[in-house]
């Protein structure tokens, strides 16, 4: 499995905290939504102290609300850049939190998991067969009955619905950008960063390696949110 960028290529890597928490919900349309999204799925399927693996953990932000509903629970965060799991590390100083700092198509994945997270992170695995890949590591370190929780930027399998999502996405971020230099990195992020998979695709494959049940439960433009059950 590969991962297509490397830390520095991502403008993350350079930003600091508190400035990439406000520039990821102004260039992901539907970030609010999405997270508002994920606390229902938390309240409705989670309680105690589930054991939690997060791969692409960024900053802490969704770890930050879950934690705030769930205070005991126990989470291995995941994030190829120091940068990022610094800022994590800041932000949910109050919790207990294991750190690991590395590329999560390469490591092992934590095993027995009651929940496993992705946020914005998995369109940076370079195939289709890479991110086929991953799905089936994310499988085998669930528990039975446990839940990969699944938000990501992603494309369509018709080409004008595709182009329309497209359109859209860059539409929201020429209205958001707080200015030339940030509208600047992150449409060349877009456009030439991002391996972006048809939706479609990803729910097949989620069934493929053996997700008994997988729910699309938030989409906008190219931004979109799974719910898939072992």
């Amino acid at each position: 499995m590969a991962t297509n960028v490397k830390p520095e290529d991502l403008n993350y890597d350079h930003y600091e905290t508190a400035k990439y928490d406000k520039d990821i919900v102004r260039s992901i349309p539907g970030h609010v939504e999405l997270h508002k999204a994920i606390d229902q799925i938390v309240r409705k399927n989670l309680k105690g102290n589930p054991q939690i693996l997060e791969l692409g953990v960024g900053t802490g932000l969704t770890t930050l609300r879950i934690l705030k509903n769930l205070p005991k629970a126990r989470f291995t965060v995941v994030d190829f850049s120091k940068t990022m799991l610094d800022g994590a590390r800041r932000k949910l100083h109050k919790y207990k939190v294991n750190y690991l700092c590395g590329d999560y198509a390469k490591l092992k994945l934590s095993q027995h998991n009651d929940v496993v997270l992705s946020v914005i992170g998995l369109h940076h695995q370079e195939t289709d067969n890479d991110k086929k890949k991953l799905f089936k590591k994310i499988y085998s370190s669930l528990k039975k009955g446990g839940i990969f929780i699944f938000g990501d930027l992603v494309t369509f399998k018709n080409l004008a619905v595709a182009s329309l999502n497209d359109a859209y996405h860059f539409h929201y971020l020429v209205e958001h950008a707080e200015d030339e230099k940030s509208l600047k990195e992150w449409a060349y992020h877009h456009k030439h960063l991002n391996k972006l998979a048809p939706l479609e695709n990803q729910v097949a494959w989620l069934k493929g390696v053996g997700f008994k049940k997988v729910e699309v439960v938030f989409k906008k433009f190219n931004t979109a949110l799974i719910v898939a059950e072992k």
